[in-house]
């Protein structure tokens, strides 16, 4: 093996590394089709938060999922709805607060490296990051089968 491709490869695997530790590039939000292909790809914001909004299928109510990068993945903090039966459909404990609807904020959530989704003209599911919106299911289309991960650079 020529130096040259020993050097290559060792500078590719410090890139590497230089994205994943603090401080590298700035994590984004990213969404896949099931053959790979981005649908979504946003810069999180300082706060790394970002949220997916859709409409409940049984109970027809809308609901915010809340997210935060954490440990090298992410975890749900926090549930929104109009309705108290969303929350009960989850089946986490947590502190429930009422106001302009409720919120549950999970006592527990798993640190999650990717999430599975389904996407549809009736739940019309979008990733909310900052102030920006982007629907993950197409008007009229077939129920897409999507894969939520965080990245970095």
């Amino acid at each position: 093996m020529s130096a040259r491709v020993v050097a290559a490869g060792v500078a590719a695997a410090a890139g590497l590394v230089a994205g994943l530790r603090p401080g590298g590039d700035d994590p984004a939000v990213v969404v896949a089709d099931e053959r790979g292909r981005e649908v979504a790809n946003v810069p999180l914001p300082e706060a790394g938060r970002f949220a997916l909004s859709y409409r409940h299928s049984v109970y027809r109510a809308e609901v915010t999922e809340m997210f935060a990068v954490a440990d090298g993945g992410f975890r749900l903090v926090a549930i929104a709805s109009p309705s108290e039966a969303v929350l009960d459909y989850y089946e986490l404990e947590g502190r429930r607060v009422a106001g302009h609807g409720w919120r549950l904020e999970p006592a527990a959530t798993p640190r999650l490296e990717s999430l599975p989704l389904v996407a549809t003209e009736v739940g019309r599911r979008t990733l909310v990051v900052g102030d920006r919106r982007v629907p993950l299911f197409t008007p009229g289309g077939s129920p897409a089968h999507l894969v939520l991960s965080i990245h970095r650079g």
